[in-house]
């Protein structure tokens, strides 16, 4: 194989050396595993629990998108993390030994993806509806939101598309939901 050709990520666009079997920037799989995955479910919380699809290689271009609401996908996953239904809610981490934020405010907890050692913070990032789908406001955060690397100003919405790669601090995940059309 040709050492100047790259292979371009699905989900965020990195290009990586040929070799590579996953996306040096965001883990995920640049070439279709042969490894079985079992069907199984994702707990929402509170909300509902949904199949989980037995397609190998999801990324944000192939994730599915809910019904309603919105997914929240580690970067190279296949099980969404979350389904939010809530119009407004938070990327972050909830103290450990509480069982919710000191807020009234729905938080979505990455402690237990190792959210805390990728410098996320415990109000990191608000994602809310908006008349044309969602948006992304970074809360402040110690260590900065990027989207899709270009860095968001704390306390200023931003316009997310279905797919959206997302890093809070080293942490990455992306979004999917239907758009306004669908």
């Amino acid at each position: 194989m040709n050492p100047d050709v790259k292979k371009v990520c699905p989900a965020c666009g990195h290009k990586n050396k040929a070799e590579a079997e996953t996306c040096l920037f965001c883990g995920t799989p640049l070439e279709k595993s042969s490894k079985q995955v079992d069907t199984s479910t994702v707990n929402l919380g509170k909300e509902k629990t949904i199949p989980v699809s037995e397609e190998k290689g999801l990324d944000a271009q192939t994730a599915p998108s809910p019904s309603k609401g919105i997914a929240v996908y580690l970067a190279g996953d296949i099980k969404p993390i979350a389904v939010i239904f809530d119009d407004e809610f938070i990327l972050g981490r909830i103290s450990e030994g509480k069982e919710e934020d000191d807020s009234n405010d729905p938080v979505v907890d990455l402690r237990p993806y190792g959210a805390l050692e990728k410098g996320v913070s415990r109000r990191h990032l608000m994602i809310r509806r908006s008349k044309d789908g969602y948006e992304a406001v970074d809360l402040g955060s110690m260590n900065g939101t990027f989207l899709y690397e270009k860095w968001l100003a704390p306390h200023r919405p931003y316009p997310l598309f279905n797919g959206a790669l997302i890093r809070m601090g080293n942490f990455r995940i992306f979004i999917t939901f239907r758009d306004k059309a669908h």
